[in-house]
């Protein structure tokens, strides 16, 4: 995306959690301030480098060090997370366990995180992987099938700095969310996809750099997809099916460089409603009527180095 929305301010708010503590989120007080547009302010970052983001280059051997097949729910990597409604970002669901899950989706064994609503009250799953699994330079890709996200549902896969730093310290790379507001007020929810980096001292000195693109086909059509991070010393490469979205550079003397040079952990969410879609009463969540439920699916994640 060329252009910078308010409401991708909180693009991402979700990660206003600490990175180390079970601390509540804080929000920026001047969010204007926070944005930080793609196309803005990069003279002093190398922008030779990030420019080069449409350029091919050969591919990578890589070797497959870690696979998660979800047959089961395995608590020595992840951690379901229990959070009350209006968290973060004015969301609106409340997560609990049961909305987390392991089950079948045909022949594939999958990751269920369930969005439920019961009048006005909305649950969900979130699971993060933090103090359990964590990696530094490689590639992940995960497999996921999106439920249709108009209006009002949020899924996001994540990544944040898994050390003692508080956000935005300790780095934050959101490697697919959609159903921002712009897909929304387009009518394309289904093929604009968000990509981020989140960085800065302290809630304060937040910056973020993003991406966003229509893509020309569905993500949620039903099907699965493979969204993917590839990461060196001097960049964060972002694919859907192995479409590239963004690189962001983050190389040394760049300002990005000292919040992603850890080891990172992921995050599998599915929100509903909030800031980004822009959102924040139930009575606009179309997504989901009373007594219905949404599913978001992970068939698998890998690491590589």
């Amino acid at each position: 995306m060329k252009t910078v929305f308010l409401f991708l301010l909180l693009f991402f708010g979700v990660s206003l959690q600490s990175c180390s503590t079970n601390n509540e989120p804080v929000k920026p007080d001047n969010p204007e301030e926070e944005i930080k547009d793609d196309n803005e302010g990069q003279d002093d970052e190398e922008p030779d480098k990030d420019d080069s983001s449409d350029e091919e280059e050969p591919s990578k051997q890589w070797n497959l060090v870690f696979t998660e097949d979800f047959n089961e729910f395995d608590n020595s990597v992840w951690t379901k997370e229990t959070h009350e409604t209006g968290w973060v970002n004015n969301e609106l669901q409340e997560y609990i366990e049961g909305c987390v899950s392991v089950g079948t989706d045909g022949d594939k064994t999958v990751l269920i995180l369930t969005a439920k609503r019961e009048g006005d009250n909305f649950y969900s799953g979130r699971i993060n992987s933090k103090g359990k699994k964590s990696f530094q330079y490689g590639k992940v890709e995960a497999s996921i099938k999106l439920p249709k996200t108009a209006n009002g549902l949020w899924p996001a896969f994540w990544m944040m700095g898994d050390n003692d730093k508080e956000w935005p310290a300790c780095g934050e790379i959101d490697i697919m969310e959609m159903g921002e507001k712009e897909g929304i007020d387009t009518n394309t929810s289904e093929t604009y996809i968000n990509t981020a980096i989140h960085y800065g001292p302290n809630v304060e000195g937040h910056k973020q750099i993003f991406q966003t693109m229509n893509v020309e086909n569905s993500l949620q059509d039903g099907k699965y997809h493979i969204y993917s991070l590839e990461w060196n010393e001097n960049e964060l490469i972002v694919k859907v099916d192995d479409i590239l979205i963004k690189k962001f550079y983050i190389g040394a003397g760049s300002e990005q460089f000292e919040y992603f040079n850890d080891k990172f952990y992921f995050i599998f969410n599915l929100a509903v409603g909030g800031d980004f879609p822009g959102i924040t009463e139930p009575a606009q969540i179309t997504a989901l009527k009373d007594g219905e439920s949404a599913q978001m699916f992970v068939d698998w994640v890998k690491i590589y180095n």
